[in-house]
């Protein structure tokens, strides 16, 4: 984990208990600070979202207005089977 500090000690960062990734690290001559690997999460995100279907706002304003009128009817074994096929598909399975 890595801490700035603020206080009326001197401005830097400090190495804390353990060593997780992205943290300090002590060398004999002086400090340095590991930083993720920012592009790559940046192409991570776009894939993702790539795969993401695309949102139909106009069945988004129906849903909406059938909640406020309380006419919006649910299926609640379709839900069940969304969820259950979502949960499945998230897990590593093999």
């Amino acid at each position: 984990m890595v801490r700035i500090s603020g206080s009326s000690q001197p401005a830097g960062i400090h190495k804390s208990a353990g060593k997780p990734k992205g943290a300090a690290v002590k060398s004999g001559k002086s400090d340095s600070v590991k930083v993720s690997d920012a592009a790559g999460l940046r192409e991570r995100a776009k894939v993702m979202l790539a795969d993401m279907p695309d949102v139909r706002l106009d069945e988004i304003e129906s849903i909406r207005n059938a909640l406020e009128q309380g006419t919006y009817q649910m299926n609640n074994k379709n839900i069940a089977t969304h969820i259950v096929r979502n949960a499945l598909s998230e897990h590593a399975w093999g």
